[in-house]
């Protein structure tokens, strides 16, 4: 994992947390409601998180949102790749994200265009207690628009918020050009 640069320049993070703050996200977790289970690589991870004693842990939760029209397309442009997409997670507060690696359905299709590049940036202000975790590295009071490549787009992380406002993460992949 690298710092590639803040971005607070091009986006304004503080006005899009603000509008992500009167919407509803996509639950995720212990209360998620579509079924994404029919992947074998999720059933996997599942049942470590089973094992680990998370299954029916109330406490496993975050949100997912839609990113607004021009923020992949400018990110991209200032990172210099071809994207792939973006999402924005949120975990409100008292609830962690278990240790984990990402997984689509669309990994073949992917994989078959090139090797994705994966980036993580912290959207909102500085907050005690959340914790963002990747690879060896915990981020915690991270300055609002710093942007951080990932060494491998399918590295284990994870996440929890023991403080008193939600925790907010724009995540991006894409190619490099």
């Amino acid at each position: 994992m690298k710092l590639i640069g803040n971005s607070s320049h091009i986006i304004d993070w503080s006005a899009l947390v603000a509008v992500l703050k009167t919407q509803t996200g996509r639950s995720r977790g212990s209360k998620q409601e579509d079924d994404i289970h029919h992947n074998p690589k999720v059933a996997e991870l599942r049942k470590t998180w089973i094992d680990a004693g998370y299954e029916d842990d109330e406490s496993v939760g975050w949100l997912d949102y839609d990113v607004p029209t021009g923020v992949v397309e400018n990110i991209s442009n200032w990172l210099n790749i071809t994207p792939i997409g973006g999402w924005i997670t949120s975990v409100p507060p008292g609830y962690c994200v278990p240790w984990h690696y990402d997984i689509t359905d669309d990994e073949e299709d992917i994989l078959a265009k090139g090797t994705p590049i994966r980036f993580t940036c912290h959207i909102d202000k500085p907050q005690w207690g959340q914790v963002f975790v990747l690879g060896d590295h915990a981020f915690h009071m991270e300055e609002q628009g710093n942007f951080y490549q990932w060494a491998d787009w399918q590295e284990w992380h994870g996440g929890m918020n023991m403080g008193l406002t939600p925790k907010f993460l724009f995540n991006l992949m894409g190619y490099a050009k």
